[in-house]
Protein backbone atom coordinates (compact mmCIF):
# COMPACT_ATOMS: atom_id res chain seq x y z
CA UNK A 1 0.00 0.00 0.00
CA UNK A 2 1.17 3.55 -0.72
CA UNK A 3 2.59 5.63 2.12
CA UNK A 4 0.31 8.51 1.15
CA UNK A 5 -3.06 9.13 -0.41
CA UNK A 6 -4.60 12.20 -2.00
CA UNK A 7 -8.17 13.42 -1.99
CA UNK A 8 -9.22 15.90 -4.66
CA UNK A 9 -12.41 17.95 -4.99
CA UNK A 10 -13.58 21.24 -6.49
CA UNK A 11 -14.51 24.37 -4.53
CA UNK A 12 -15.36 27.96 -5.53
CA UNK A 13 -12.31 30.25 -5.64
CA UNK A 14 -13.61 32.40 -2.78
CA UNK A 15 -13.78 29.35 -0.47
CA UNK A 16 -10.28 28.00 -1.08
CA UNK A 17 -8.63 29.51 2.03
CA UNK A 18 -11.43 28.50 4.40
CA UNK A 19 -11.57 24.92 3.12
CA UNK A 20 -7.76 24.65 3.08
CA UNK A 21 -7.51 25.57 6.76
CA UNK A 22 -10.19 22.99 7.57
CA UNK A 23 -8.38 20.14 5.80
CA UNK A 24 -5.13 21.04 7.60
CA UNK A 25 -7.13 20.78 10.83
CA UNK A 26 -8.18 17.26 9.75
CA UNK A 27 -4.53 16.23 9.50
CA UNK A 28 -3.69 17.08 5.90
CA UNK A 29 0.09 16.99 5.28
CA UNK A 30 0.14 18.98 2.04
CA UNK A 31 -2.09 20.75 -0.42
CA UNK A 32 -1.99 22.34 -3.86
CA UNK A 33 -4.50 24.05 -6.12
CA UNK A 34 -5.37 23.30 -9.75
CA UNK A 35 -7.33 26.13 -11.46
CA UNK A 36 -10.65 25.22 -13.04
CA UNK A 37 -12.94 27.22 -15.30
CA UNK A 38 -15.49 27.46 -12.49
CA UNK A 39 -13.27 27.45 -9.39
CA UNK A 40 -10.33 25.50 -7.99
CA UNK A 41 -9.64 21.80 -7.57
CA UNK A 42 -7.94 21.20 -4.25
CA UNK A 43 -5.61 18.21 -4.02
CA UNK A 44 -4.94 17.37 -0.37
CA UNK A 45 -2.50 14.76 0.92
CA UNK A 46 -2.72 12.47 3.95
CA UNK A 47 -0.46 9.83 5.42
CA UNK A 48 -1.83 6.29 5.31
CA UNK A 49 -1.96 6.27 9.10
CA UNK A 50 -5.06 8.46 8.70
CA UNK A 51 -8.22 6.42 8.22
CA UNK A 52 -9.36 6.97 4.65
CA UNK A 53 -13.02 6.30 5.32
CA UNK A 54 -12.99 8.75 8.23
CA UNK A 55 -11.32 11.42 6.08
CA UNK A 56 -13.87 10.98 3.30
CA UNK A 57 -16.80 11.11 5.70
CA UNK A 58 -15.43 14.18 7.42
CA UNK A 59 -14.84 16.00 4.12
CA UNK A 60 -18.25 15.09 2.70
CA UNK A 61 -19.94 16.24 5.89
CA UNK A 62 -18.00 19.52 5.96
CA UNK A 63 -18.61 20.31 2.28
CA UNK A 64 -22.28 19.52 2.72
CA UNK A 65 -22.54 21.85 5.72
CA UNK A 66 -20.83 24.59 3.66
CA UNK A 67 -23.23 24.01 0.76
CA UNK A 68 -20.35 22.97 -1.49
CA UNK A 69 -21.28 19.99 -3.63
CA UNK A 70 -18.38 18.24 -5.34
CA UNK A 71 -17.26 14.86 -6.59
CA UNK A 72 -14.50 13.60 -4.29
CA UNK A 73 -11.72 11.40 -5.66
CA UNK A 74 -9.18 9.41 -3.64
CA UNK A 75 -5.90 8.05 -5.06
CA UNK A 76 -2.76 6.32 -3.74
CA UNK A 77 0.33 8.52 -4.04
CA UNK A 78 3.90 7.35 -3.36
CA UNK A 79 5.72 9.73 -1.01
CA UNK A 80 8.30 10.72 -3.63
CA UNK A 81 5.56 11.69 -6.07
CA UNK A 82 3.96 13.92 -3.44
CA UNK A 83 7.28 15.61 -2.70
CA UNK A 84 7.97 16.25 -6.38
CA UNK A 85 4.44 17.53 -6.95
CA UNK A 86 4.61 20.01 -4.07
CA UNK A 87 8.11 21.23 -5.01
CA UNK A 88 6.88 22.10 -8.49
CA UNK A 89 4.48 24.64 -6.92
CA UNK A 90 6.99 26.39 -4.62
CA UNK A 91 8.48 29.61 -5.99
CA UNK A 92 10.10 32.55 -4.11
CA UNK A 93 7.63 34.84 -2.35
CA UNK A 94 8.19 38.32 -0.92
CA UNK A 95 5.86 38.82 2.08
CA UNK A 96 7.43 42.16 3.05
CA UNK A 97 9.77 44.57 1.22
CA UNK A 98 12.68 43.31 3.37
CA UNK A 99 12.00 39.60 3.23
CA UNK A 100 12.13 36.82 0.64
CA UNK A 101 11.10 33.19 1.24
CA UNK A 102 12.47 30.68 -1.24
CA UNK A 103 13.25 26.98 -1.78
CA UNK A 104 16.91 25.86 -1.77
CA UNK A 105 16.94 25.45 -5.57
CA UNK A 106 15.58 28.93 -6.42
CA UNK A 107 17.29 31.60 -4.31
CA UNK A 108 16.76 35.27 -5.24
CA UNK A 109 19.46 37.89 -4.77
CA UNK A 110 19.90 39.12 -1.21
CA UNK A 111 17.59 42.06 -0.59
CA UNK A 112 19.38 45.29 0.34
CA UNK A 113 18.74 45.90 4.03
CA UNK A 114 16.78 42.66 4.26
CA UNK A 115 17.24 38.91 4.27
CA UNK A 116 16.31 35.63 2.63
CA UNK A 117 14.77 32.61 4.39
CA UNK A 118 15.31 29.23 2.74
CA UNK A 119 12.54 26.69 3.32
CA UNK A 120 12.74 23.12 2.05
CA UNK A 121 9.04 22.35 1.47
CA UNK A 122 8.67 18.91 2.97
CA UNK A 123 5.35 20.13 4.35
CA UNK A 124 3.00 22.45 2.50
CA UNK A 125 2.21 24.92 5.27
CA UNK A 126 4.81 27.45 6.33
CA UNK A 127 6.37 28.51 3.03
CA UNK A 128 5.29 32.15 3.20
CA UNK A 129 2.63 31.83 0.50
CA UNK A 130 -0.38 31.71 2.81
CA UNK A 131 -1.89 34.96 4.06
CA UNK A 132 -1.67 33.92 7.71
CA UNK A 133 2.07 33.29 7.43
CA UNK A 134 2.62 36.60 5.65
CA UNK A 135 0.71 38.48 8.35
CA UNK A 136 2.68 36.81 11.14
CA UNK A 137 5.93 37.68 9.37
CA UNK A 138 4.83 41.30 9.12
CA UNK A 139 4.05 41.30 12.83
CA UNK A 140 7.47 39.87 13.68
CA UNK A 141 9.19 42.45 11.49
CA UNK A 142 7.46 45.19 13.48
CA UNK A 143 7.92 43.75 16.97
CA UNK A 144 11.18 41.78 17.21
CA UNK A 145 14.15 43.83 18.42
CA UNK A 146 17.81 42.93 18.87
CA UNK A 147 18.27 40.75 21.95
CA UNK A 148 14.62 39.73 22.28
CA UNK A 149 13.45 36.32 23.45
CA UNK A 150 10.77 34.89 21.13
CA UNK A 151 8.37 31.94 21.52
CA UNK A 152 6.86 30.43 18.36
CA UNK A 153 3.86 28.21 19.11
CA UNK A 154 2.93 25.85 16.27
CA UNK A 155 6.23 26.44 14.50
CA UNK A 156 5.54 24.14 11.50
CA UNK A 157 8.38 24.53 9.01
CA UNK A 158 10.16 26.87 11.44
CA UNK A 159 9.68 29.86 9.16
CA UNK A 160 8.58 32.28 11.91
CA UNK A 161 11.35 31.15 14.26
CA UNK A 162 13.94 31.65 11.53
CA UNK A 163 12.55 35.10 10.73
CA UNK A 164 12.73 36.08 14.42
CA UNK A 165 16.36 34.99 14.59
CA UNK A 166 17.28 36.93 11.44
CA UNK A 167 15.49 39.99 12.85
CA UNK A 168 17.88 40.00 15.81
CA UNK A 169 16.34 37.78 18.50
CA UNK A 170 18.90 36.38 20.93
CA UNK A 171 16.88 33.24 21.65
CA UNK A 172 13.91 31.67 19.86
CA UNK A 173 12.02 28.60 21.04
CA UNK A 174 9.62 26.89 18.65
CA UNK A 175 7.16 24.14 19.58
CA UNK A 176 4.86 21.95 17.53
CA UNK A 177 2.88 18.82 18.32
CA UNK A 178 3.78 17.31 14.93
CA UNK A 179 7.00 15.27 15.01
CA UNK A 180 7.46 15.54 11.22
CA UNK A 181 7.09 19.32 11.40
CA UNK A 182 9.85 19.53 14.01
CA UNK A 183 12.13 17.35 11.88
CA UNK A 184 11.51 19.67 8.92
CA UNK A 185 12.05 22.75 11.10
CA UNK A 186 15.44 21.46 12.31
CA UNK A 187 16.57 20.97 8.72
CA UNK A 188 15.44 24.49 7.86
CA UNK A 189 17.30 25.94 10.87
CA UNK A 190 20.51 24.45 9.50
CA UNK A 191 19.77 25.71 5.98
CA UNK A 192 19.47 29.23 7.41
CA UNK A 193 22.39 28.93 9.85
CA UNK A 194 20.32 29.87 12.91
CA UNK A 195 20.45 26.56 14.82
CA UNK A 196 22.58 28.26 17.48
CA UNK A 197 19.78 30.76 18.18
CA UNK A 198 16.63 28.69 17.64
CA UNK A 199 15.55 25.62 19.60
CA UNK A 200 12.58 23.56 18.41
CA UNK A 201 10.77 20.93 20.47
CA UNK A 202 7.90 18.50 20.04
CA UNK A 203 5.07 19.59 22.33
CA UNK A 204 2.90 22.56 23.12
CA UNK A 205 3.19 25.83 24.96
CA UNK A 206 2.40 24.25 28.33
CA UNK A 207 5.77 22.50 28.21
CA UNK A 208 7.73 25.76 27.94
CA UNK A 209 8.95 27.69 30.97
CA UNK A 210 10.06 31.30 31.22
CA UNK A 211 8.75 34.49 29.62
CA UNK A 212 9.33 36.05 26.23
CA UNK A 213 9.37 39.53 24.72
CA UNK A 214 7.40 38.29 21.71
CA UNK A 215 5.05 35.32 21.55
CA UNK A 216 3.80 34.34 18.09
CA UNK A 217 1.10 31.75 17.41
CA UNK A 218 -0.22 31.26 13.89
CA UNK A 219 -2.89 28.62 14.49
CA UNK A 220 -6.65 28.41 13.91
CA UNK A 221 -8.69 30.72 16.14
CA UNK A 222 -10.57 28.09 18.13
CA UNK A 223 -7.25 26.65 19.32
CA UNK A 224 -5.80 30.10 19.95
CA UNK A 225 -8.69 30.94 22.27
CA UNK A 226 -8.07 27.79 24.32
CA UNK A 227 -4.34 28.56 24.49
CA UNK A 228 -4.73 32.23 25.47
CA UNK A 229 -4.04 31.72 29.22
CA UNK A 230 -0.84 29.77 28.45
CA UNK A 231 0.30 32.35 25.90
CA UNK A 232 -0.35 35.23 28.30
CA UNK A 233 1.61 33.48 31.05
CA UNK A 234 4.67 33.47 28.80
CA UNK A 235 4.59 37.17 27.89
CA UNK A 236 6.94 39.53 29.74
CA UNK A 237 5.18 42.52 31.38
CA UNK A 238 6.11 44.73 28.40
CA UNK A 239 5.91 41.93 25.84
CA UNK A 240 3.44 41.31 23.03
CA UNK A 241 1.73 38.40 21.31
CA UNK A 242 1.20 38.08 17.57
CA UNK A 243 -1.88 35.94 17.02
CA UNK A 244 -2.78 34.73 13.51
CA UNK A 245 -4.95 32.17 11.75
CA UNK A 246 -8.20 34.10 12.36
CA UNK A 247 -10.82 34.40 9.64
CA UNK A 248 -12.34 37.83 8.96
CA UNK A 249 -15.74 36.49 10.00
CA UNK A 250 -14.25 35.44 13.36
CA UNK A 251 -12.51 38.77 14.03
CA UNK A 252 -15.02 40.42 16.36
CA UNK A 253 -15.60 37.30 18.46
CA UNK A 254 -11.87 36.64 18.72
CA UNK A 255 -11.03 40.22 19.72
CA UNK A 256 -13.78 40.05 22.35
CA UNK A 257 -12.30 36.82 23.75
CA UNK A 258 -8.85 38.43 23.86
CA UNK A 259 -10.11 41.56 25.63
CA UNK A 260 -11.93 39.45 28.23
CA UNK A 261 -8.53 38.13 29.34
CA UNK A 262 -7.37 41.68 30.08
CA UNK A 263 -5.11 41.95 27.05
CA UNK A 264 -5.14 45.08 24.89
CA UNK A 265 -5.47 44.75 21.13
CA UNK A 266 -2.91 47.18 19.71
CA UNK A 267 -3.09 46.38 16.01
CA UNK A 268 -5.29 44.41 13.63
CA UNK A 269 -3.82 43.42 10.24
CA UNK A 270 -5.82 41.89 7.40
CA UNK A 271 -4.91 40.03 4.22
CA UNK A 272 -7.63 38.47 2.08
CA UNK A 273 -9.98 36.53 4.37
CA UNK A 274 -7.50 36.44 7.25
CA UNK A 275 -6.69 38.53 10.32
CA UNK A 276 -3.68 38.81 12.62
CA UNK A 277 -3.79 40.78 15.87
CA UNK A 278 -0.95 42.13 17.99
CA UNK A 279 -1.80 42.29 21.69
CA UNK A 280 -0.13 43.57 24.87
CA UNK A 281 -0.91 43.45 28.57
Amino acid sequence: MSAWFEISFAVPANQVETVSMHVFDLGCCGIHEDPLATGVRLVVYFEDQNNRDDMLRALRSYLSEMGLWSDIHITDVPFQDWTTSWRSHFRPVFPTPRLAICPPWDRPAVIEGGFVIVIDPKMAFGTGHHETTRLALMGLEQQVKTGHRVLDVGTGSGILSIAAAKLGAALVIGVDTDVLAIENARENLKQNEVADIVEVHVGSVDGISGTFDVVVANIISRILIVLLPELIARMTPLGCAILGGILIKEKEAFISAVEQTGLVVGQVMEDGEWVCVIVTR
